[in-house]
């Protein structure tokens, strides 16, 4: 799989967590913090593979998030996080407070 380079900004909406991409506009949604990154990696991942599958480019067609999400990214708190297998996405994750 190719390598593919991903931030996103973590903030609370409502009763929901929600991981924003910034280089495309593609968000992720968990009911618990923990499981926010777990369940952005395991859409991204697939996301990716079945687009190459179909012979498409992955995020064909995906804007970048809009800048206040940039914002929110540039003032956030990095999470820690291992380092992904090889066949998964490099992911930043910073929560917004």
């Amino acid at each position: 799989m190719p390598e593919y380079r991903i931030r996103a900004v973590v903030f609370k909406e409502g009763d929901w967590w929600v991981a924003q991409c910034l280089e495309y506009r593609y968000a992720v949604p968990a009911k618990r913090l923990e499981d926010l990154p777990r369940e952005l990696m395991r859409c991204l991942t697939w996301m990716i593979r079945l687009a190459l599958e179909a012979g498409d480019e992955p995020f064909k067609g995906y804007t970048p998030a809009p800048r206040r999400y940039w914002k929110m990214f540039a003032h956030a708190t990095p999470l820690p996080q291992t380092a992904p297998p090889s066949s998964e996405p490099d992911v930043e994750l910073r929560i917004a407070a």
